[in-house]
């Protein structure tokens, strides 16, 4: 981290953030007429030069709206979250190697994707137990072809991006558990859930197990009422899953990356309390089950 941007105060940082986001506008308006000038080329009869014109605009606001948030993200971060983070946890590490957490290892159900990534790696001990956050995002690729040229080209979006936690509980489960919020598209699944008798829970949430009576075991009427709580403050839709090794999987579809400067709206004050109350939330949920 440098120590120019952990010295900053928030004056400077709210100068700073005001920078970026004046980047984040102009690449959004170079965007905006990149697009326009490609549509405009495929309007008037398939025009290539107006096309690749404008594809060349559109990837160039692109980059520097990318540039702006990856900056104001980088200063926030440096200013900001290693207080937070060495509050909550010990013995932190930065970008440790080889990583704890890997989101394919998991029953988390997630839509269907190309590549799967991690970034913004943390590792530390929480009431001594080893606790690793990261960013997960989800990437699909579609590949077409383009009728006025013939070339094959390939299109990737973002289909999920949120905050992950791994806690390694250091005791061993007699089953495996998934908690998942209830869905239209559920039945598409055909996952054999569990009921817990928990009208609240049963309505809000899915639970699959390889075991019925142990999850039911495992996840007591106490730790529904806990679940049901910190649902009520979850700042996403989430995810938990408990595995027979110990290791506790905590997932928020919250569209963000942990310490995300988000749309540039905040003050660092402001930014400070929702990184503390975002990091706090995952270590609750990590306390509703230390001690099964």
């Amino acid at each position: 981290m440098k120590e120019t941007s952990r010295n900053m105060t928030d004056e400077q940082l709210a100068q700073e953030l005001r920078k970026s986001k004046g980047g984040k506008l102009g690449g959004k308006l170079l965007s905006l007429l990149g697009g326009a000038v490609a549509i405009a080329g495929i309007i008037l009869g398939g025009n290539i030069v107006l096309t690749l014109l404008g594809g060349v605009v559109l990837a160039i606001g692109q980059a520097v709206q990318g540039k702006a948030k990856a900056h104001a993200d980088g200063q926030a971060f440096d200013a900001i979250a290693p207080e937070i983070i060495g509050a909550c946890l010990e013995n932190v590490q930065m970008n440790p190697t080889p990583h704890l957490l890997d989101a394919k290892d998991t029953n988390i159900p997630l839509p269907s994707h190309s590549y799967c990534g991690g970034s913004g790696y943390i590792r530390g001990t929480y009431r001594g137990l080893t606790t690793e956050l990261c960013t997960v995002r989800l990437t699909e690729v579609d590949e077409f072809q383009r009728e006025e040229s013939g070339q094959w080209e390939r299109s990737e979006h973002e289909v999920y991006a949120g905050q992950w936690m791994l806690c390694e509980l250091d005791r061993e489960f007699p089953t495996w558990l998934t908690i998942w919020p209830k869905e239209r598209l559920d039945k598409l699944l055909r996952a054999k859930t569990v009921k817990t008798g928990n009208e609240d829970f049963d309505k809000r949430f899915n639970l699959t197990s390889g075991d019925e009576a142990a999850a039911l075991r495992i996840l007591t009427p106490g730790r529904m009422e806990r679940i049901l709580t910190l649902a009520d403050t979850s700042f996403g839709k989430f995810a938990v899953n408990l595995n027979p090794d110990g290791k506790l999987y905590l997932a928020v579809h919250s569209g963000r990356g942990f310490f995300d400067s988000g749309k540039g709206r905040e003050s660092p004050a402001q930014l400070r309390a929702r990184f503390t109350r975002e990091l706090k939330w995952f270590t609750d949920m990590i306390d509703a089950f230390r001690g099964v």
